[in-house]
């Protein structure tokens, strides 16, 4: 069964239940009020007849006159018209068929009331178990001595109606009610669940296009707040899959080029050391040695990538501790100062005061190393590369690393922290140390900047954060 069609049956099947509930709290209710409403029933019926009784009476009429007046009203408004004396025994009755009544009528000790607005109601229940509510009204005194038998009370009675049967006059109206709120609740619900199926469904598309090789996808943003996430919250794992997949095969490709040079060197000089081409000793022995030299270069590469695809995908696990910028960065100018003296270069070194940062030491370490060693590299002789740490705002310090070589080309700028990228100058290297600097930072909550122009020296700025409360 479809999403669509259980949201449509839900919906009516609440609605169906809710006209139940109505209707049985409907039927209780009027089990309640049901002598209420038989009982004003019986006084719109019986004061009339009540009232004309009395008139006939006064007006010197016989008992036996008014009797004969009382059985055609019975016939004609269906009521029960009994006359009793003061013990509530039955002298005469009148009903419409069949005559029930046999016992005496309970009546108020203390009399009846003298107001006929507001008659002493009663039931009554016949031997045969039939219910009947009744109007007392007195009588006394009307008739006189006239009759031996002298009626001092005249009752109405009608039978009492059943709940259910109240219930069945309700029935048609309840019924058109309830088609007509079942039938505006379906139209609710088709719009309602069209509205939740048809976000579903393209969801549920775009899922299938991505997973045959379709990446280009992106739903619409609209309908309810939560319809709006879901779409919100698919586009962006849809683009993430699509850089993913990108970064996969230029990862691929990179990792073709950058390996085929190497493999081609090996197998070249294997090839020439089994087919003779390297005869004497002293070529055998240089092809073996470049043989080794691309393959360690091979493996610097692989290890490099590997530790790279690791920072990218979250698997390199960082130390978050408290590190002391200024030591660090002393420890570093140390290392590569007898490699600049080597070099005929100045190592400059403007190293203030600043707060601890958070990271992890030895992979913050390999950053400002490799930026030395690129730095140190790119400098002719008597050139200068200068450290400096200054902190440039409350929560982050600042390393830059500078030297005076010939500087980045502006086309290549763009492009320096992208995986295998060297320019055209370099001739060495796996152009994969800016790229693993860059992660590295970045995975402390940092980031990385170059700067430079053609022939003034290139210059590498570091931010990293010192908000400890991150520990």
């Amino acid at each position: 069964m479809s999403l669509r069609t259980r949201l449509i049956l839900s919906h009516n099947l609440i609605v169906v239940l809710c006209l139940g509930i109505a209707a049985v709290a409907t039927l209780l209710l009027l089990q309640d009020y049901r002598n209420s409403y038989a009982i004003a029933r019986l006084d719109d019926m019986t004061i009339p007849i009540y009232i004309q009784a009395r008139s006939l009476a006064q007006g010197e009429t016989s008992l036996e006159e008014v009797w004969a007046n009382l059985e055609k009203q019975a016939q004609e408004t269906g009521v029960h018209i009994l006359l009793i004396d003061g013990e509530g025994t039955i002298v005469r009755q009148v009903s419409p068929g069949e005559a029930f009544w046999t016992q005496r009528v309970k009546l108020p000790s203390g009399g009846l009331p003298s107001d006929i607005s507001e008659p002493y109601h009663g039931s009554y229940v016949t031997p045969k178990g039939q219910s009947f509510v009744f109007a007392a009204y007195p009588l006394a005194g009307l008739f006189g001595s006239r009759s031996s038998s002298v009626p001092e009370v005249l009752v109405l009675a009608v039978p009492r109606q059943s709940a259910l049967a109240l219930w069945s006059e309700l029935v048609d109206p309840f019924l058109w009610a309830g088609l007509i709120a079942l039938a505006v609740s379906v139209v609710i619900a088709i719009f309602f669940a069209r509205s939740l199926y048809r976000p579903l469904q393209r969801v549920t598309r775009a899922a299938g296009e991505i997973a045959r090789g379709e990446y280009e996808q992106e739903i619409p943003v609209a309908g309810p707040e939560e319809v709006k996430e879901l779409a919100l919250g698919f586009n962006r794992m849809a683009n993430q899959v699509k850089q993913s997949q990108q970064r996969l095969r230029e990862f691929v490709a990179d990792v073709s080029h950058e390996l085929r040079s190497p493999l081609t060197s090996i197998h070249g000089f294997a090839q020439a050391m089994l087919d003779g081409t390297a005869k004497d000793s002293q070529a055998q022995s240089r092809a073996a040695e470049i043989i080794g030299d691309e393959s360690k270069r091979m493996i610097r590469q692989v290890d490099e990538l590997l530790e790279l695809s690791r920072i990218q995908s979250g698997q390199m696990q960082l130390l978050r501790e408290p590190v002391d910028a200024e030591k660090l960065l002393r420890h570093c100018q140390e290392i590569f100062a007898v490699r600049a003296q080597e070099k005929g270069l100045r190592l400059r070194a403007e190293i203030g005061a600043v707060p601890l940062v958070v990271g992890d030491i030895d992979h913050l370490e390999r950053v400002f190393s490799n930026l030395l060693d690129n730095a140190i590299k790119h400098t002719p002789p008597e050139g200068e590369v200068s450290i400096a740490l200054r902190q440039s705002s409350a929560d982050f310090v600042e390393v830059v690393v500078a030297d005076t070589g010939p500087g980045i080309p502006a086309e290549d700028l763009p492009r320096v922290f992208e995986r295998f990228h060297q320019a055209a100058s370099e001739k060495t290297g796996s152009g994969l140390g800016l790229a693993i600097a860059r992660e590295i930072v970045r995975a402390h909550g940092g980031d990385i900047e170059a700067r430079s122009a053609s022939g003034t020296g290139a210059e590498f700025i570091v931010r990293l954060p010192t908000n400890l409360t991150i520990l």
